[in-house]
């Protein structure tokens, strides 16, 4: 009888566990390694405005928010790229498997979401005498439109059906420029 009562203790234990945690969560973290390199090295990288080293580097963005790396070398002109969040195949799968609580963990850490793109590589050009001043890069306009749109998402002055075709209408604007 001893023995029945360990192993139903064992698997309430299993069960517990199971589903007070995401799949995601677990598996892939809440950040995502995005290696980032650079024609020359040694240009500064920042991550939404904040710098993280010098090319090349491995830069870790939160999985649960879209991102702007910027890259700055001095004689060189900056160039940015928009990192967006995109949710990953293992959500579907831990919906099955870990049931709502799991899903609305890895929702509420951001586990849920890969960030793309993977990878930065880019050559820098050189500034030149006639270099027009620098603009807002296309990316930077992107992220925050991305950030204005979930904003707006948060305070529930759109719907979710809202959200999803302006989202998906910006992404397919910008793309991952």
């Amino acid at each position: 009888m001893r023995i029945y009562t360990r192993i139903l203790s064992i698997l309430i234990f299993a069960t517990m566990v199971q589903f007070s945690c995401g799949c995601a969560s677990i598996v892939k973290g809440t950040t995502q390694a995005i290696p980032v390199s650079s024609d020359p090295t040694g240009a500064d990288v920042k991550i939404d405005g904040n710098k993280v080293g010098q090319t090349p580097v491995s830069v870790e963005a939160k999985r649960k928010n879209d991102h702007l790396i910027t890259i700055e070398k001095a004689g060189y002109q900056p160039e940015s790229v928009g990192i967006t969040r995109n949710i990953g195949g293992a959500v579907y799968g831990n919906i099955l498997a870990g049931g709502l609580v799991g899903w609305g963990v890895d929702s509420i850490s951001g586990a849920e979401y890969n960030l793309s793109p993977k990878t930065i590589n880019l050559t820098l050009k050189p500034l030149t005498a006639v270099s027009p001043p620098a603009e807002k890069s296309s990316a930077e306009v992107f992220i925050a439109e991305l950030k204005k749109l979930d904003e707006m998402h948060v305070a529930k002055t759109i719907t979710d059906e809202e959200y999803a075709k302006m989202r998906t209408a910006l992404v397919a604007k910008y793309g991952s420029s």
